[in-house]
């Protein structure tokens, strides 16, 4: 894991803006490709002054196969490390606004992210969180709560915490859904890709390799 952004970032970002700004795109590239060369993008956290560094960068250069810093392992960064550092803020922003719906959806798309980052644990505890809350608030039987607890499932299903997954079913009364049903249309589509989320998940999943090194580069930050 590396450890972020030096003391010398501010300077060089503003340099490579201002360079930017007057159409020097080869040498605000350079400045960034500098502070970037010593840090990981499969392993950095996702830090204010690296984000910008790497949304400019990747505005600034074309993708080649031998480019270094790899623009395309960096534009990768600043999306993954922007929702994750963000996300959270925008989390409360719905709160305070009192939007308590979009409140808890971004709650368990954030849940979502981090179980992607390999944090699993707390991906989770924010989804029971989550599904619980909208229990209470909503009709249980209703499709979006079946939804939110298919986004719930699939998480740990993922974590191949099977006998968890099951209860949860049970415990939720959920039913697969008829031809009739509102929701069956999604639900078919959300099956067909539970094979390719279970390979997916496996390099990062913390319950089920202590040791994985997570390929989305946020694993750490849990």
């Amino acid at each position: 894991m590396t450890t972020g952004a030096g003391p010398h970032w501010n300077v060089s970002i503003n340099f490579a803006g201002l360079l930017a700004e007057i159409d020097e795109d080869g040498p605000a590239a350079a400045v960034l490709a500098g502070v970037l060369r010593g840090l990981d993008p499969a392993t950095e956290l996702p830090d204010e002054q690296v984000i910008e560094a790497a949304m400019l960068y990747s505005r600034l250069v074309e993708p080649t196969p031998d480019l270094v810093p790899d623009e395309v392992a960096w534009a990768e960064y600043a999306d993954r490390a922007a929702r994750a550092r963000y996300g959270r803020e925008l989390i409360q922003i719905h709160l305070d606004h009192g939007d308590i719906d979009a409140h808890l959806i971004q709650r368990m798309e954030l849940a979502e992210q981090l179980h992607a980052q390999g944090c699993c644990d707390e991906a989770v505890r924010q989804a029971e969180a989550t599904w619980r809350d909208w229990i209470n608030r909503y009709d249980p039987t209703g499709p979006e709560l079946r939804w939110i607890m298919l986004q719930f499932v699939s998480m740990i299903i993922a974590c191949h915490r099977i006998d968890e997954a099951q209860a949860l079913r049970s415990f939720a009364k959920f039913e697969l859904p008829t031809s009739e049903d509102p929701i069956k249309a999604g639900y078919d589509a959300f099956i067909v890709t539970v094979p390719a989320m279970l390979v997916h998940h496996r390099p990062v999943c913390a319950r089920q390799n202590s040791t994985a090194t997570a390929a989305s580069g946020l694993r750490g930050v849990c």
